[in-house]
């Protein structure tokens, strides 16, 4: 009975896999079924349901880790991690070697690059968004690290991990405004947690659903996006079928004479909010030259599915049928 649960599971992964018999499939893709197909066939029963649940449900319920030996695997002539295996399987078929995938917040794999273990759920990874400038100025030498981070890990800088509490009562770290075109829809949602859902039909989703929207609406959020708090910045997730567009002004280099609003793909995650660079905004008195009027340092926005400024037929954010102004708590 257990064989037979076990090879059903299997059967069920196999059918979701992104290379397919009748592909015409390159040598490469015949050792990455041949490889992954090895590879689930030595997975627990556990782990594979946990897989189950998270490919067909395309992340939509992202499962438990899937926590297995950190090892290399052989693939044609090259040596891959058990991760990058299953996320090119399952998730992008285009996935080069050299690509940089990113564990997401609530991931055992988060933050430990030398375990003995390591999850392989691709639905706990991201790719990341590769750079469009050159390194700021504001950029520090490694040995200014622990300096950073005992300075963004004071309380009343609002930049540490996590809640922190100010005047006696608990803090959140941010609050978020949900916006069609020019008006603000509910109230300021703030966020407690070191990541937040927002999200329009997500299964079994907690944090901000934004269920009060028009259907033509509805699908370009989807499972939306996950906004994290982390040890170096505030990071978007799209984890939606849509790209979002996003700007905040440590995206802005200090001389761009245009508003730098960046794309984020399906699957994808970028540093929307950099602390080393606000400080060193803050410290030497920068406002980029696209900014008129009042400004504020401390807010992100995030527009789903369709794109704003210099580059679009928008100008503004205020002409796009659904954004977010996430504004960073620095005790205003």
């Amino acid at each position: 009975m257990f064989k037979s649960k076990r090879s059903g599971l299997v059967r069920r992964l196999w059918r979701s896999r992104l290379v397919t018999e009748s592909d015409g499939r390159t040598g490469l893709e015949e050792d990455l079924a041949s490889t992954a197909h090895a590879f689930l066939k030595r997975l627990k029963d556990r782990s594979l349901d946990a897989l189950v649940k998270a490919v067909e449900t395309k992340g939509g319920v992202p499962g438990e880790c899937v926590a297995v030996p950190r090892t290399e695997l052989r693939l044609g002539g090259h040596h891959v991690s058990p991760q990058y295996l299953l996320c090119r399987l399952f998730r992008w078929s285009d996935l080069p070697l050299s690509a940089r995938l990113k564990a997401l917040c609530h991931c055992q794999s988060f933050g430990s690059g030398d375990g003995a273990k390591v999850c392989c759920n691709p639905y706990h990874y991201s790719r990341l968004c590769g750079p469009e400038s050159p390194p700021p100025p504001y950029s520090q030498s490694r040995s200014d690290e622990h300096k950073l981070l005992g300075k963004f890990g004071e309380n009343d800088t609002g930049t540490s991990i996590g809640s922190s509490t100010y005047g006696g009562h608990r803090s959140h770290w941010c609050s978020v405004a949900y916006w069609e075109q020019r008006t603000r829809v509910g109230r300021l949602y703030p966020a407690y947690e070191p990541s937040l859902n927002i999200f329009y039909d997500l299964p079994q989703g907690t944090g901000l659903c934004l269920g009060q929207l028009h259907a033509n609406i509805r699908s370009k959020i989807g499972f939306g996006i996950v906004l994290s708090r982390e040890a170096d910045g505030v990071w978007v997730y799209n984890r939606s079928q849509h790209p979002v567009f996003v700007h905040s002004p440590t995206l802005d280099l200090p001389s761009a004479r245009g508003l730098s609003v960046r794309r984020v793909m399906p699957g994808f995650s970028l540093k929307v909010f950099d602390y080393e660079c606000s400080s060193w905004m803050t410290e030497h008195g920068v406002k980029p030259e696209t900014q008129e009027g009042p400004w504020d340092p401390h807010s992100i926005r995030i527009s789903f599915a369709k794109g704003w400024g210099p580059c679009y037929s928008r100008q503004f954010i205020t002409s796009c049928p659904c954004w977010l102004e996430v504004l960073l708590n620095t005790h205003r």
